[in-house]
């Protein structure tokens, strides 16, 4: 059995599962891949958030890891879960706001049609992935209907959550640009809404030009909704950069840069 890890040094996520494997003494039955470092490799596997987990060449976990299946599956067990119907929009939802480059889409071209075409993702942060290939199927094919039918209703209800989620990866790249807190006004005056509109599209999944779309800032729906980010991340401005360097504090501490490149 080969477990492939992809992971990110500045996701803190990664970071505890790294530790949680150290700990557990399993590192060296992972392969541990780092994105920042071999991106064109995520890239041809469809990695889409860190970490990612691929057993056996399937995607198993994206951006949420269930650490007692992870290590049944490490162990040899064989993996039995059940999925709740009712329980697979909220799955998705999360599994989405886990991924910013999902979000990030989401959040600016609200089609849910095309994210779910996403197949290997939704499996992974869904649970899908580790229950049979036909009941998979017919919960997907269950999960997709609803989605695409009722995306609004679900878009409304998590759209505070894509805002701060959207808004604390804006900091957070901040702070890895300039090492250190800005301003607001500085901020403000860099970053007017036309470049952070900007910033917003191409940072939603696109690599090189796959995936990107690019709206005219004069379509007056998708501005307005990338607005209600902006007028968010302003609104609250100081919290969010106090929970960035917090954890990205909590990432420089834990981080083991031997381990980024463990069994490569």
């Amino acid at each position: 059995m080969k477990v492939e890890i992809f992971t990110h040094k500045n996701c803190i996520e990664c970071n505890f599962l790294i530790e949680f494997l150290e700990n557990k003494g399993l590192l060296s039955k992972v392969t541990i891949i780092d994105t920042e470092l071999y991106p064109f490799l995520a890239f041809e596997r469809g990695v889409i958030s860190t970490p990612s987990i691929f057993v056996d060449g399937k995607l198993i976990f994206a951006g949420v890891v269930d650490y007692d299946e992870l290590l049944k599956i490490l162990s040899g067990e064989k993996v039995s879960v059940k999925i709740n119907k009712e329980e697979l929009i909220d799955k998705l939802m999360f599994g989405i706001i886990n991924s910013f480059a999902a979000t990030a889409w989401l959040y600016v071209n609200k089609d849910f049609d095309a994210l779910m075409a996403q197949k290997d993702f939704v499996f992974a942060i869904t649970g899908l992935a580790l229950i049979s290939e036909s009941e998979a199927e017919e919960m997907y094919n269950y999960l997709r209907n609803v989605i695409v039918k009722e995306g609004d209703i679900y878009f409304e209800k998590w759209k505070d959550t894509m805002k701060r989620v959207i808004s604390s990866n804006f900091i957070r790249e901040l702070y890895w640009l300039y090492e250190k807190k800005l301003e607001k006004e500085y901020v403000m005056s860099k970053y007017p809404i036309e470049v952070f509109a900007h910033w917003l599209m191409v940072r939603g999944g696109a690599v090189g030009r796959v995936g990107l779309r690019i709206h005219p800032l004069s379509e007056k729906e998708i501005i307005t909704r990338i607005s209600e980010v902006y007028i968010y991340l302003f609104n609250n401005y100081d919290s969010l950069w106090d929970k960035v360097i917090k954890e990205q504090e909590e990432i420089r501490k834990s981080n083991k840069e031997q381990v980024r490149f463990l069994n490569f």
